[in-house]
């Protein structure tokens, strides 16, 4: 094993999402299928002689009965009527799938909004990520979070920024990537057409799942996105977005600090 890497049981794999009462857990098929395809990098390319992360337990029918065993240990998500009386009528899942192939799923209950509806800030990085096209904690989702809290504590931590806000990361070939916790869709020409247009995954990113569901739909389009791009919509306040499985897609305030 590269002595680089953490050892394998040290982390998980992680897929998070929206559960709701009504529908369950958003997109749970396009997670699972992203889970494996973690799974196989990891063990094949980054432990290969290990046996870690088998996904035999990694199916809907076993999601659904360790999602049925939380909420039946979360008094706040057992039925609406107890949510609306609570205050939390959605929550946030987290799929989790140990080294030795245990799937969880905890869920935290999401707060009804509050009467603050501003977007979060999106904060550039003050400087880029090595490596983020190589690594496999970003191609892959993991609880092994360096590279992300290392940006997060260069842009956020000390700063007045509001609880909240986002960091923006880019690679060093002047390329924007993604947000900390979402991806992300800046605004720029195409064709002559004002157009959102999220990084494309071969400049260092993770693969979300509500951004592949974003393109599909056509509500946003893929494409390089420079630092200067965002400095540019910055500039001219032009819309900038951020997507995951538990908020959807968002319109975030983009901040780009002098460099």
């Amino acid at each position: 094993m590269n002595t680089d890497l953490p050892d394998p049981s040290s982390f998980q794999i992680l897929e998070t999402t929206l559960y709701t009462h009504e529908d369950g857990l958003l997109l749970l098929d396009q997670h699972l299928d992203r889970m494996r395809r973690s799974a196989r990098v990891l063990s094949e390319k980054c432990y290969p002689n290990h046996r870690c992360f088998p996904v035999a337990r990694v199916s809907p029918a076993v999601a659904e009965s360790r999602l049925q065993s939380a909420l039946a240990n979360n008094k706040n998500l057992k039925q609406n009527q107890q949510q609306q009386r609570n205050g939390c009528q959605k929550g946030r899942a987290r799929i989790l799938l140990s080294s030795d192939g245990a799937l969880d799923v905890q869920v935290v209950p999401i707060p009804m909004a509050s009467a603050d509806t501003s977007p979060p800030l999106l904060v550039l990085d003050p400087q880029p990520t090595e490596g983020l096209r190589a690594s496999p904690f970003v191609a892959c989702k993991t609880t092994f979070r360096r590279i992300y809290d290392a940006a997060a504590a260069r842009a956020l931590a000390g700063s007045d920024y509001p609880d909240g806000s986002l960091v923006l990361l880019h690679n060093t070939a002047g390329r924007v990537t993604e947000a900390h916790i979402a991806n992300v869709a800046v605004s720029k020409l195409v064709d002559g057409t004002m157009r959102l247009v999220t990084p494309p995954v071969s400049d260092g990113l993770l693969a979300g799942t509500m951004r592949n569901y974003l393109l599909e739909t056509g509500q946003i389009v893929e494409g390089p996105v420079a630092v200067d791009d965002f400095r540019n919509a910055v500039a001219n306040a032009w819309r900038v977005v951020c997507m995951n499985s538990v908020r959807g897609m968002f319109d975030v305030t983009p901040v780009a600090p002098a460099p």
